[in-house]
């Protein structure tokens, strides 16, 4: 015992003579405590992370199956409340391919008799009658005493020969009695496409069950094995008195495939009656830590080897004490190398701001002269002489104050030449500071030309849509704080669109600079212009002298009056107009969002005046705003119940007085608003995304009308431009060519020269495969535009209608010398020519001399209904007017 106290004394006496000893015995626990903290740490930190992984994982499965139950939900109640309008005539499978309910996630709907009996489903089934009054949903649901949904373990269809989830309810006739039972499937591996996203891991596992823990979908597990089987798990304990769990599964009792231990989130759904379970291996949650744990473990054994090897070697430092010192006169050496190096200027001030060390950078950076400056110079007579920093006392009191609140700091100073210094000072433990000099003046120029181009428009060099809501969320700001009204005008470029494809993007962007300049021009220094879209400019206008609103309709009426002035673009004469709108603040809003918005309003009632002008908003534009949105709701509502109505104008032979087509045009009969004009509800159609329903809509009736005419008689329908951009209108023809039973070369497609404005090489493409079909294809309103001549040289048509402006002016001279040559060219290039708006003989006589063949117009009919449409020779009167 003496003994081992002695060597307990001696190892201790040891220790305190040898510092190295020391620090090893510090530092050795030191780091295997921390090994053990971090793995712990990390270990911990993993499982957090994949709770929560879990729980996003369990509530995005939650999501996506619901909103798949919920889509076949609504359309088990569609089909509901369309089969109890007419059950006697109802056909799910044409309301289901008509409402598109039965695609995507649905594998089929089926209609259960109240005997149990299939009578309908979308598969088509044709077969013996199949029995179903045995399956769990239909029993089920005809046990229900309320009218909800009932989800049903997956079963293999009769029909569909597929394992399907079945989601039921009950099926009520027009009296609203039990009719049977309307069912849904959902194919199973629809519900379990999920898996491939939710990024689970090696044993990760989804499972949904229903309200009796019935497993309806699984993956991470053998389905085969429990689909359809009663497998609670521990959720059922779970989740008994709450709709959301997670716990350790430590059996694998979800679905018990491998016995691996995993974390399981289960959650109950609050809209159906699902249960959800996502599970994480326990060997999947650890698999990093554990990787990370093996390198931690490399880095302690390392430390420890390193700490003992130190001191090992700690007696071999004593000898290298003369070396150690030797080198540290080479390092002074290498540091006053270094310091001449340095691709920064270096200076070093003492507590007495006088000079200890500086380099020739400093020195160029300075502009200061070796011969004159000196080691132990003051602060202020070394820059007596500079021009960057005129009260240098300031800059010295500033810059100790800074490092005394701060070890580092730093300062710009930029010189009468342009030139930029960046400065970083560190305070030095004995008093003073230690400086490196930075020539930046590069890089500030760079930093404002990155700053301009994300704030400024690089075309036109206004204000960028970014700068501009932020000035106008400044200007709000200061609205609220001094009570400072301004005014916001929105300007949109009127035939702009026009001119860019004419004449190219070249010129295009050549007069947006042009329209910049002058905007700047009107606006003052204080007003915000900026370039907000391609065409579209915006203002924000400070208060002035005069009332704001006076203020800002003065400078709307001269913007308006300065941008439709004549410009010169490459030799080109251009003309075009502006819309503008104006809000004021605060009478017509204090939200950024109000604000545009109202402005905007009051844009789109320039557009709808005629364009070149401007409207300040009022309640009454954001009233018909509103009535526009809902006459969208109710033309939405008569494309779907198909009560657009189509009635004909005929094209009739002038020489022989008898119709060669028909021309079908879109009428709504509103039902309390009566008939209202194609002009009101086609650009309604257009700006709602309806036009191609509708376009459709008129096709297939037409179509189905033209099959009851005489045989040499043509049906025309016109087409939007926007009909184009779908991609789906050639499919269109050819479904309402076959359905109609009409031969494709008495059915003939209308388009205007707008369908060649965009896009139009796709156009082409579309015309040549319509005109493949066999259909004729006319250019309508020829004559209007800027390039129709060059538009029937780029596409072999059929037919051209002469604009209704060309007849109205059918009197004068230089209109008959135009007509003259567009039917010259017409017969060159084989064309048929048609005069429209036809109104009177006088008109019909010069056509005929013109050599037009062709007239349509009120004076041989108006647009009727099919019922009323007169194909026979012209009364008498009007014979003699076309003779």
């Amino acid at each position: 015992m003496i003994h081992a106290r002695r060597l307990v004394r001696k190892a201790a006496k040891a220790i305190l003579r040898n510092a190295p000893l020391q620090i090893a015995l510090f530092f050795l626990p030191l780091v295997w405590i921390g090994y053990f903290a971090i793995t712990s740490s990390e270990r911990a930190e993993a499982l957090q992370q994949a709770r929560a992984h879990g729980d996003s994982v369990a509530e995005l499965f939650e999501e996506n199956s619901e909103r798949i139950f919920e889509r076949v939900d609504q359309s088990l109640r569609v089909v509901r409340a369309l089969y109890a309008q007419d059950p006697a005539t109802f056909s799910l499978k044409f309301w289901a391919g008509k409402a598109q309910m039965a695609s995507g996630d649905v594998v089929q709907f089926s209609l259960i008799g109240p005997n149990g009996y299939l009578f309908d489903t979308t598969t088509g089934y044709s077969g013996p009658p199949l029995y179903l009054g045995d399956r769990e949903h239909f029993i089920k649901v005809m046990e229900l005493t309320e009218d909800r949904i009932y989800v049903a373990k997956p079963v293999f269809g009769r029909a569909s020969h597929k394992w399907t989830i079945q989601i039921a309810r009950k099926l009520f006739d027009h009296g609203n009695g039990p009719a049977g039972v309307v069912v849904g499937s959902i194919s199973v591996d629809v519900v379990g496409r999920f898996y491939e996203t939710a990024k689970l891991g090696v044993g990760g596992t989804l499972v949904l069950r229903n309200s009796d823990y019935i497993v309806l979908a699984a993956r991470g597990i053998d389905q085969g094995a429990v689909l359809g089987q009663r497998n609670p798990g521990h959720a059922e304990g779970e989740l008994r008195d709450r709709s959301y769990s997670q716990y350790w599964n430590w059996s694998g009792s979800e679905g018990r495939p491998n016995r691996t231990n995993r974390l399981i989130t289960a959650r109950r759904s609050r809209v159906f009656p699902l249960i959800f379970t996502a599970g994480i291996s326990e060997q999947e949650i650890y698999s990093r830590s554990e990787a990370r744990k093996k390198i931690y473990l490399g880095g302690a054994l390392l430390l420890t080897f390193i700490i003992l090897t130190a001191t090992a070697l700690h007696w071999r430092r004593q000898k290298a004490l003369d070396a150690a010192q030797r080198e540290l006169r080479d390092s002074v050496s290498k540091f006053e190398d270094a310091l001449r190096n340095l691709p920064q200027g270096l200076s070093m001030f003492d507590g007495d701001d006088r000079l200890i060390a500086f380099n020739r950078q400093w020195l160029d950076a300075y502009g200061l002269s070796p011969e004159n400056i000196r080691v132990g110079m003051d602060f202020r007579e070394v820059f007596a002489h500079q021009e960057a920093v005129r009260d240098l006392d300031a800059y010295l009191v500033d810059l100790k104050d800074r490092l005394a609140k701060s070890e580092h700091t730093s300062n710009t100073v930029q010189f009468p030449d342009g030139r930029v210094i960046y400065i970083s000072y560190g305070r030095r433990e004995s008093g003073g500071w230690v400086a490196t000099h930075e020539d930046i003046t590069e890089r500030k120029a760079s930093e404002d030309r990155i700053e301009k181009l994300a704030h400024y428009d690089s075309l036109t060099g206004l204000a960028n849509r970014n700068l501009f809501k932020g000035s106008l969320d400044e200007a709000l700001d200061k609205y609220f704080l001094h009570q400072t009204p301004f005014a916001v005008l929105l300007l949109d470029l009127d035939k702009f669109k026009s001119v860019n494809d004419a004449l190219g993007h070249h010129c295009g962007d050549a007069l947006l600079k042009q329209v910049a300049g002058r905007i700047k021009a009107q606006a003052r220094t204080v007003d915000t212009a900026a370039r907000i879209g391609g065409d579209e400019f915006a203002l924000i206008v400070t208060p002035g002298p005069s009332a704001l609103q006076d203020a800002a309709a003065t400078l709307a009426a001269r913007l308006v009056q300065a941008i439709a002035e004549p410009y010169e673009i490459d030799g080109h004469p251009v003309v075009i107009g502006c819309s503008i709108g104006v809000a004021v603040v605060p009478e017509h809003g204090t939200r950024t969002d109000e604000i545009l918005r109202n402005a905007d309003l009051a844009l789109y009632k320039s557009k709808n005046a005629g364009r070149n002008c401007f409207h300040l908003y009022s309640p009454e534009l954001k009233a018909e705003a509103d009535q526009r949105d809902i006459l969208e709701i109710e033309l939405r509502e008569a494309i779907w119940r198909e009560e657009i109505e189509v009635f004909y104008q005929p094209i009739f032979e002038l020489s022989t007085g008898r119709a060669k087509s028909v021309e079908a045009l879109a009428r709504w009969r509103h039902k309390t608003k009566g008939l209202i004009p194609p002009a009101e509800f086609i650009p309604v159609a257009e700006r709602g995304g309806l036009i191609g329903e509708l376009g459709n809509l008129v096709l297939a009736k037409a179509c189905r009308h033209a099959v009851m005419l005489p045989d040499d008689i043509k049906v025309a329908v016109n087409l939007s431009a926007l009909q184009f951009a779908g991609g789906s209108l050639v499919d269109s023809v050819m479904v309402a060519l076959v359905d109609s039973g009409l031969a494709e070369t008495r059915l003939e497609l209308e388009i205007t020269e707008s369908v060649f404005l965009a896009d139009s090489q796709e156009n082409l493409k579309t015309l040549e495969r319509l005109k493949r079909l066999g259909v004729s294809i006319a250019l309508d309103d020829f004559g209007v535009g800027y390039s129709s001549l060059s538009y029937l040289t780029a596409f072999p048509f059929n037919k051209v209608k002469i604009d209704k402006s060309f007849i109205d002016r059918i009197g004068r001279a230089e209109t008959v010398a135009v007509l003259g040559s567009i039917v010259q060219l017409a017969k060159t290039l084989n064309l048929s020519i048609v005069a429209e708006g036809v109104e009177t003989s006088e008109q019909v006589e010069k056509i005929r001399a013109l050599g037009i063949a062709l007239g349509q117009g009120y004076l041989f009919s108006k647009p009727v209904p099919f019922g009323e449409l007169l194909l026979q020779v012209l009364p008498e009167s009007e014979r003699q007017a076309v003779a």
